[in-house]
């Protein structure tokens, strides 16, 4: 009896292991033909890629990678040795940024999927990367560097109107309007984005007279607005913490109101503002996070401000302040 329960074990666990092996396998297979090849590594990746008959752009290997951030500029390099066109997924990974450069001149690439761990995407990250045409951007992601996307068939193909990735604006393509209004949730303005600029995507940016910045965006990027000599109207939303250096540079703005939930201020932000004769300060920010303080101390064509408002404001806090025809700030 004893025996007969040993072998029916033994067969009952053999069944139970074919089972589980022919469901992993089944597993395998809808995963590999649903979302492509899985892989870890960027020698995995050549490996497979070169064992992979040539494609076009409409139809790309499908790629899955488990990758950590210096990974990727290796994956760059195989993509573009293999000279294979892939649609890349990220998805499930750890990252928490796509580094500056990374992706640049990477013209097999047609397709990336961000993971939502995802928060930064730097400066010219996918630059040149001409046959990308879909970017899977999370709205975790709330900063995007300077030409992250430029000469990108996904710039190329969006259509007029604020250019969006994520929730992050990155520019206006089209005819740009006086007035701007953002996409509700609009959560970052990326650096740049509406500069008046030769190089940009943006067209006619200083026709721009007036922006109403929304509470959901937490950030304003470098050189934003620089440039926009018409405009003279911005409401920044109380949900912004920083706004980047040159932000409003050059600017004809008259007046501006910080909110108190804004600490910190890059270099020259409001800085060739001629116009600009009134400032309101609704919170306390740190002189330390008002540009480089002892740079502009030295050097005052960096200081976020014209003349000298920065040191009246460290002297006098929260308030309104005005400047006279001869260039003094004044608490009132």
């Amino acid at each position: 009896m004893k025996n007969t329960l040993n072998v029916l074990s033994v067969r009952v666990f053999g069944i139970i292991a074919f089972i589980t092996v022919f469901t992993l396998s089944a597993a395998t297979c809808i995963i590999q033909s649903g979302g492509g090849k899985s892989l870890n590594s960027a020698e995995a990746l050549k490996e497979y890629l070169d064992k992979q008959p040539a494609n076009s752009p409409d139809k790309p290997i499908k790629v899955s990678m488990g990758a950590n951030a210096p990974m990727l500029e290796k994956i760059n390099y195989v993509l573009n040795d293999a000279g294979k066109y892939v649609s890349l997924n990220l998805t499930g990974n750890v990252l928490t940024e796509i580094p500056s450069y990374v992706f640049r001149d990477c013209e097999t690439l047609v397709s990336i999927t961000i993971p939502n761990s995802v928060t930064s995407i730097g400066k010219v990250a996918f630059e040149d990367c001409r046959n990308l045409a879909s970017i899977n951007i999370p709205d975790s992601v709330t900063s995007i560097e300077e030409k992250a996307f430029l000469k990108t068939a996904w710039l190329d193909n969006q259509p007029d109107g604020i250019i969006y990735a994520g929730k992050v604006a990155l520019g206006y393509k089209g005819k740009m309007p006086a007035n701007i209004t953002f996409l509700d949730g609009t959560k970052g303005i990326g650096d740049w984005a509406f500069a008046n600029r030769t190089d940009s995507y943006s067209d006619s940016v200083t026709r721009i007279t007036s922006v109403i910045i929304p509470d959901s965006v937490t950030s304003i990027g470098f050189v934003a607005f620089s440039g926009c000599t018409r405009l003279t109207s911005v409401t920044i939303g109380n949900s912004v913490t920083s706004i980047g250096a040159g932000a409003f540079n050059y600017t004809g703005l008259t007046s501006v109101t910080i909110p108190d939930s804004v600490t910190s201020i890059g270099d020259y932000a409001f800085l060739n503002c001629k116009n600009l004769t009134r400032v309101t300060f609704q919170g306390k920010i740190d002189k330390d996070n008002l540009g480089n303080w002892e740079l502009n101390r030295v050097y005052p064509v960096y200081r976020p401000f014209p003349d000298d408002l920065e040191e009246e404001y460290i002297a006098g806090g929260i308030g309104t302040y005005t400047r006279d025809s001869y260039g003094t700030w004044t608490k009132q």
